[in-house]
């Protein structure tokens, strides 16, 4: 079990490089491997147990935060 200090508050995180200014795309990596990826900060929305994802290709999927394991930053090319 991992010591209280090594937990990463993904919530926190998400919401961190959602204000981001200039925003930085970024993705959502789920326990099951799926990936939702954020190219623009209006396509989410926070719930109190869901993250709300707006995707061009399938419409709005809910991801529940207990299942984030990552989030994938796609830092700006130099």
């Amino acid at each position: 079990m991992a010591e209280e200090h090594e937990r990463i508050d993904f919530e926190e995180e998400l919401r961190r490089y959602w204000r981001r200014e200039p925003f930085i795309p970024f993705d959502i990596v789920t326990s099951s491997g799926d990936r939702y990826h954020i190219p623009h900060p209006g396509l989410i929305a926070f719930g109190s147990n869901v993250i709300i994802v707006a995707l061009r290709s399938t419409g709005i999927q809910l991801v529940r935060k207990n299942q984030i394991v990552a989030v994938h930053v796609h830092e700006p090319s130099i």
